[in-house]
């Protein structure tokens, strides 16, 4: 096992570093599931791709590219240890693969509808229902498989562009960021087949941009980073209302995403006053502060860090991603608690009906 390095009152587990074993972690993010097993992308000297897990011992292949192709995503894990990533075929082609026991299953793939199956990476439940982007004849889209048909969530014909990459809970509904054909920015909600499209929150009200990564948990509850009257900030839609968590009032600047699992701890990552970009569990730049760009680990310094809303377990702990000034690279985990009642303020704004007529914005 290896040591924790502390940071602050968090502790960081080393998971992996680039050196004799791996070459590059590089562009992706690590997951993490409820055990603290943490799951992560990685090439090798000789340029072959795999995905390896590790909860700070040498890490586990799960599966490499010599059967499976090369990877470009990253890999989500659940509580069964399966994952699910992107691979391309060296042959040709590109396949979102779920994986079990070291086998891999394609539960898409471009030799049918589908002509791309990407960008970003695969959102993943516990019931191995997986959430993920792609694009077919018709254009791009949001489609949610496990193995059996795909079910197409959203598609061009409706929206114009998506971003980040949609995020499914334990009920397989469906959150992700999408501009409307009308230029609107919006954030909305996919609850099952045969239902509408919610809007949670979008940009014809008092938000003027929002972060294209939002944050969905199994309770329902989406955080999301954005500007409000010029103001960024965190907030949060729950239960038709929304909560200011954090906001550019404080002694933070400007926000770049959240983390939230809903059984306690909401992360995110901004810049302080006078600072640099880091993740952080509350509003005491110090007392808070899980890690941040410019800090000393692994006798080198940070100078980039990487996470979206699968690096985040229901424990709170959150695996990322770092580059060194040394030109290393690491992949950490870093055990939090849970936040006070107080770490994060909030104010609420009266709900007001969405587009669907019944939504949260």
């Amino acid at each position: 096992m290896a040591p924790a390095i502390q940071s602050g009152r968090f502790e960081l587990i080393l998971i992996a570093q680039t050196g004799e074993r791996f070459r590059d972690f590089a562009p992706y993010v690590a997951s993490t599931n409820p055990h603290g097993v943490v799951a992560f992308q990685a090439t090798l000297h000789d340029g072959r791709t795999g995905v390896f897990t590790g909860t700070g011992g040498e890490p586990a292949p799960q599966v490499s590219g010599d059967g499976a192709g090369d990877f470009y995503s990253h890999p989500d894990i659940c509580e069964d240890g399966s994952l699910c990533a992107f691979a391309a075929r060296r042959s040709g082609g590109q396949r979102l693969l779920r994986l079990r026991g070291g086998w891999p299953r394609t539960l898409a793939d471009t030799g049918g509808a589908f002509k791309r199956i990407g960008p970003l990476g695969p959102t993943m439940n516990d019931s191995g229902q997986v959430a993920f982007r792609a694009d077919t004849a018709a254009g791009a889209g949001i489609f949610r498989g496990d193995g059996g048909p795909t079910i197409a969530v959203a598609d061009r014909t409706r929206f114009s562009h998506f971003h980040g990459l949609p995020v499914i809970n334990r009920q397989g509904a469906v959150v992700f960021r999408a501009d409307s054909r009308r230029d609107v920015q919006g954030i909305y909600l996919w609850e099952g087949r045969g239902k509408e499209l919610e809007t949670v929150v979008d940009s014809t009200r008092e938000f003027d941009e929002l972060g294209f990564f939002p944050c969905f948990d199994d309770t329902g509850s989406v955080t999301f980073s954005a500007t409000r009257a010029g103001e960024p900030g965190i907030f949060r839609a729950w239960q038709g209302r929304i909560d200011t968590l954090v906001d550019s009032l404080g002694p933070f600047e400007s926000f770049r995403g959240s983390l939230n699992n809903g059984s306690g701890p909401v992360l995110f990552y901004a810049t302080p006053r006078g600072g640099n970009l880091g993740v952080y569990a509350g509003l005491d730049v110090s007392a808070d502060k899980v890690l941040a760009v410019g800090d000393p680990l692994l006798g080198s310094m940070v100078v980039e860090l990487a996470l979206n809303p699968v690096s985040l377990n229901e424990v709170g702990q959150v695996a990322v991603r770092l580059a060194l000034a040394d030109g290393g690279q690491a992949v950490v985990r870093a055990d939090t608690r849970p936040l006070r009642a107080s770490s994060l303020p909030e104010r609420r704004t009266p709900a007001r009906p969405s587009s669907s007529g019944r939504g949260w914005g």
